[in-house]
């Protein structure tokens, strides 16, 4: 990327015309990856969540519609939709749009970091070298970002996670600004957009808290040699942004109900993995339902190398990064503070909130991303080679895996009779010729909602019946239903077959096909409740000619949706 030298790997410093030429070029390359298949995957249980609350009713509806996130992306979606519809393409949109413009956010806080003409001029970076690379590293940092399938991911999900790293990247524009020009209206801008971020996701508090750690820091250190930083101006600034968010915090308090990650976990190897999984992208060492049932010994057993290799070519450039940091005090400041102030915190209130999870977390993967390839860069002979090789092997495997990934899926050999017919057993991909090395049979993938509502619409009569668990599916299904066939749900809890039949109520009566949806089965036995709902049928269809039970097609096994059929004939 560098346009001078003789070679891709020297450090010469790219002129202005083709500076504005890659990074146009990068641009054009990350709306492609963005927008290529973006309607391609069913939605998955969370983008059913975004759609269900933007479709309410009311525009009350929308904006109250759960306490667990505030509203600003179900706001976003609302107004969205009503100007383009509603379809799984048009629903992600936004958040591909803000992936995009988060590669030109990208590009401008590194030239801010190490392009000496761009640098703040308090802080510790006018007393850094300036080697030249500056503009270089901007750029690489940009394709970075541009071409990793971990930013790519969260561009195509109709979710709030790609504003949030757009938010993290804007938030630090704006403090890096008041730090260079001590302005009124980078601090306004700073408080408005801060309050946006906090009402887009609650982890927006974390990004405050890293820049408000390093104002903090830099009025300590000036404190001691006699010229300490004046940060109330940025304390009123990040005051103001939480008294815009109080209203909303007060609703929280009354309402908030708690977000699952699944299992309790040790806090510092998810911490770890997290961490990794932001360079490895989503489609590599996939972890899928069966992995992460069984655990991440499964993993380890199947793609240990693979998962070693990565891990290498990651973190190799970030602790070389790290180490590189100490000749430019600003930016090593800056950078740890927004990335070891926020982990601390999370650390420090896991027991309470354990919520180390990829998604919540991931307005770090830019400063690990900067560090990786400030770290190459900055290195010297074959180790820069080395490391810059092994992040473009990353970027490449993640494309392939990612991008590659066969989402139709077809019918197994298997069948099961179903009235004069027969269903299959399962659906599954119709290829498993994707490089296998990089999955090992667990293709990257999402919930097929799609399919599944398929199968039960091509074999549903009027008066038929869909029962969901648990209840919470339906913001999926009704996606893809729309009210077109009568919907029961059951119990998030196990309970008895009688339970279950309070449960339902009427539901049942005069049907004579039922069916089954199990999606994040909260069951012991995830199969509970076919076999309640099969005793219970069998007992009631006891004067059918003929009952049958088709036990639960699986669509797909990466995150499996099981439908199961009960036949009164």
């Amino acid at each position: 990327m560098d346009t001078c030298g003789p070679g891709w790997f020297h450090p010469g410093v790219p002129t202005p015309r083709n500076h504005w030429r890659i990074l146009i070029n990068l641009l054009l390359a990350a709306a492609l990856l963005r927008l290529i298949g973006l309607g391609e995957h069913a939605l998955w249980l969370d983008e059913g969540a975004t759609w269900s609350w933007a479709s309410r009713a009311t525009w009350g509806g929308t904006v109250f519609a759960e306490a667990n996130h505030p509203p600003a992306w179900w706001i976003v979606t609302r107004l969205w939709i009503e100007a383009f519809g509603d379809s799984e393409a048009a629903l992600r949109a936004p958040a591909a749009l803000l992936g995009i413009a988060s590669v030109f956010l990208a590009w401008l806080l590194a030239r801010r970091l190490f392009d000496p003409g761009y640098r703040p001029r308090r802080g510790g970076f006018d007393r850094e070298p300036d080697d030249g690379r500056g503009a270089g590293t901007a750029l690489w940092f940009a394709a970075f970002v541009a071409l990793s399938t971990y930013f790519t991911e969260y561009s195509q999900e109709a979710r709030m996670y790609a504003a949030l790293i757009a938010e993290a990247l804007g938030l630090s524009l704006l403090y890096l600004r008041w730090l260079d020009k001590n302005d009124r209206v980078s601090l306004v801008g700073y408080a408005l957009l801060a309050a946006v971020a906090l009402y887009t996701q609650y982890f927006a508090i974390w990004i405050i808290a890293g820049h408000g750690g390093h104002a903090l820091w830099l009025w300590h250190r000036g404190r001691r040699g006699g010229e300490p930083l004046d940060i109330r101006p940025f304390v009123l600034a990040c005051l103001g942004a939480g008294l815009l968010f109080v209203p909303w915090f007060v609703f929280m308090l009354r309402n908030y109900e708690g977000i699952s990650t699944g299992q309790p976990f040790e806090p510092f190897g998810r911490l770890f993995y997290v961490l990794w999984r932001i360079g490895a992208g989503p489609g590599v060492v996939v972890v899928d339902r069966p992995r992460q049932e069984e655990g991440v010994a499964s993993v380890l057993q199947e793609e240990l190398v693979l998962s070693a290799v990565i891990a290498l070519l990651w973190f190799a450039p970030i602790v070389l990064g790290f180490l590189r940091l100490k000749k430019r005090p600003g930016v090593a400041s800056f950078v740890v503070a927004n990335l070891a102030l926020p982990i601390v915190l999370l650390l420090l209130v896991f027991p309470v909130f354990p919520l180390i999870h990829e998604r919540y977390l991931v307005f770090l993967a830019p400063w690990l991303a900067l560090i990786a390839v400030f770290g190459a860069r900055e290195a010297v002979g074959s180790v820069r080679r080395a490391a810059t090789l092994g992040l473009v092997l990353l970027l490449v495997l993640g494309a392939v895996a990612y991008h590659t990934v066969d989402i139709h899926l077809e019918p197994s050999p298997g069948r099961q009779a179903l009235g004069t017919g027969a269903v299959p057993t399962s659906y599954e991909p119709s290829s498993e010729d994707m490089p296998r090395f990089l999955h090992h049979g667990h293709p990257y993938g999402k919930e097929p909602w799609r399919q599944a509502h398929r199968f039960v619409k091509e074999l549903a009569d009027q008066g038929d019946l869909v029962v969901l668990h648990p209840p919470y599916i339906h913001l999926s299904w009704d996606y893809y239903d729309r009210g077109a066939i009568d919907l029961a749900s059951l119990p998030r809890e196990e309970v008895s077959a009688h339970e279950a039949a309070k449960a339902l109520g009427d539901a049942l009566e005069g049907r004579t096909r039922v069916f089954l949806v199990l999606a994040h089965e909260e069951t012991v036995d995830p199969d509970h409740y076919f076999h309640v709902l099969r005793d219970l049928l069998e007992q009631r269809w006891s004067d059918a000619a003929r009952f049958q039970a088709v036990e639960p097609i699986l669509f797909n096994r990466s995150w499996g949706v099981r439908v199961a059929v009960f036949n009164r004939r």
